[in-house]
């Protein structure tokens, strides 16, 4: 009987170290499974970032460090505007309505923070196609209110056309059509749309689609918004959204 006990008590324990090896195992498995995937993940991100800054012929996108840098800062609030001495021709920056250099000057009965998407879009157009650096946001907002392009405290779609010609530009309406759109940006041709509610705006909007990144999706810059500008956007999704397209050109 004793050994029968005593058979039984080592088969027991047997049965526990199995238990408690296969339970070591399994917890080396996890662990091991989970680094894979932090490695794999991180690659990706990497990769991720390398596209960002692609925008097509013609017209640039600066890597979108500086606005991955103040996307921190979130929608609406600061952020920091490519820096004027690296303004080029050929290059559509990151300028911000937000911007402390920018966003007190006054516009259309408010300030270009409050209301100045449009003169801060058009602003990063027209360097890009000219490389002039005398109309930053500001000085783009002055601008459009002198020339007559604010109606009711808003910017009159004419700026984009009318007032794009007085800076010499040449523009165009593009229909909300992806190919058309991507079309245009393989020219060279940066595009703004004014954007009805959705993911940009709770009301109205103006922003400038730069090019198209490696993964098939819009370069962004939002004028309001660096988080929306340090990433890509399906074209579908923008379009879905858009009221008006301007494509643009050097007169």
């Amino acid at each position: 009987m004793l050994g029968g006990l005593a058979r039984t008590g080592r088969a027991a324990r047997g049965r526990r170290i199995g238990r408690r090896r296969w339970h070591l195992w399994s917890v080396l498995g996890v662990a091991a499974l989970s680094v894979f995937v932090a490695v794999a993940l991180f690659q990706m991100a990497n990769l991720y970032a390398e596209g960002l800054g692609l925008a097509g012929p013609g017209i640039a996108s600066p890597t979108a460090d500086a606005s991955v840098a103040a996307a921190d800062a979130g929608d609406g609030a600061e952020a920091a505007s490519t820096p004027r001495d690296e303004w080029r021709g050929g290059e559509l920056p990151f300028l911000y309505q937000t911007d402390p250099q920018y966003r007190d000057a006054p516009y259309a009965g408010a300030t270009v923070g409050e209301a100045g998407c449009g003169p801060t879009s058009l602003a990063m157009v027209y360097i890009a196609l000219t490389g002039k650096t005398d109309k930053d946001p500001a000085a783009m907002a002055a601008f459009s209110e002198a020339e007559g392009y604010v109606e009711e405290g808003l910017t009159a779609w004419r700026f984009m056309t009318d007032g794009a010609a007085e800076l010499g530009l040449s523009s165009h309406e593009v229909p909300a059509d992806a190919g058309r759109l991507k079309e245009e940006l393989a020219q060279g041709h940066p595009v703004i749309c004014s954007m009805r509610p959705g993911d940009f705006t709770s009301t109205g909007h103006f922003l400038v689609v730069a090019g198209v990144a490696d993964n098939g999706e819009l370069v962004i810059h939002d004028p309001n918004s660096p988080a929306n500008s340090a990433r890509t956007w399906d074209a579908e999704r923008v379009l879905a959204q858009c009221a008006n397209l301007w494509a643009f050109e050097r007169g």
